[in-house]
């Protein structure tokens, strides 16, 4: 562990706010190899019980009052959003006092697009409350998705039209705040994504290419088509990054898709090395982009 510096201790412990998946889990060993303090807030029944090695609270969703609270009692000054949190819906969402003092204001939000949202919400805790937002990746650089070919396999001239096609697609589909990614094969749009995310896209494309191929139980097809996630244009970067893991390759593999594509500093990937390794066993490509490619900088 590497000793706490005097500029970090001053910073105070750094809170997480955690939703779903591993990326939760590994800022805060990040921060806490670092000789961090960290004080994770946990959503019942959605984040992973892995953060209970840190010090930690549960709080059920719609707690806003509770999670502020928690927070300031752990002294927390810098603070992460971390890991997909699914829309409120009724009877889903229970808020406390917290919530209900600002209910107006959150139901303005939830009329936004998912990057409005997440805006209202940062600026909700920095000018309300007097956190500072921090992008995960200032914690845990590992995290950012590297530019170039990360795999033993590399996409073909098809793979690059798809690729270009679904550029244009997840760039218009992203700025009307829509959703980070899209699966484009042999030149015709298979799928964009929604607000139930990115697997949830994948194994819808897996079924429709599965009861569309006749030949499916007889002989494998070949692998075609690209998945391809980019952040929106002009979104807020701290928070809700496209994220890739393992099971992203899984699913993109099961959906019969070549490949992956992404933007280099612009998506965050759970565990490069497993990633790469899993992509390799499938015989998929994993392709980072230049930077600047969601905002056609490229």
């Amino acid at each position: 562990m590497s000793p706490v510096s005097e500029h970090d201790q001053k910073r105070g412990t750094l809170g997480i706010l955690a939703g779903r998946g591993p990326l939760p889990l590994a800022v805060a060993d990040a921060a806490a190899s670092q000789g961090r303090a960290v004080f994770i807030v946990g959503i019942k029944g959605r984040t992973d019980a892995g953060i209970e090695r840190h010090p930690h609270t549960w709080v059920r969703y719609g707690a806003l009052g509770q999670t502020l609270a928690r927070l300031k009692q752990a002294e927390c000054r810098e603070l992460i959003l971390i890991g997909p949190i699914d829309r409120p819906r009724l009877f889903q969402f229970w808020p406390d006092w917290g919530a209900i003092k600002v209910l107006p204001d959150l139901l303005k939000l939830l009329r936004q697009g998912d990057d409005g949202l997440l805006s209202g919400v940062v600026a909700y805790f920095e000018k309300e409350h007097g956190f500072l937002i921090r992008p995960a990746e200032d914690v845990a650089a590992e995290l950012t998705a590297p530019v170039g070919l990360q795999t033993r396999n590399a996409p073909k001239d098809q793979d690059m039209a798809d690729l270009k096609l679904a550029i244009e697609i997840v760039r218009a589909h992203g700025a009307e705040d829509l959703g980070q990614g899209a699966v484009v094969a042999g030149g015709v749009e298979l799928a964009r994504e929604a607000s139930d995310g990115t697997d949830a896209m994948l194994k819808r494309v897996a079924v429709m290419r599965a009861n569309a191929d006749a030949r499916a139980e007889r002989e494998a097809p070949s692998r075609t088509g690209v998945l391809l996630k980019l952040p929106k244009p002009g979104q807020e970067r701290r928070v809700d990054l496209p994220t890739i893991g393992v099971l992203t390759v899984e699913n993109a593999a099961k959906a019969g898709l070549a490949g992956i594509a992404y933007e280099a500093d612009g998506t965050l990937i759970a565990d490069h090395k497993a990633v790469v390794e899993r992509a390799n066993e499938l015989d998929l490509f994993v392709l980072g982009l230049p930077a600047g490619t969601s905002e056609g900088q490229v």
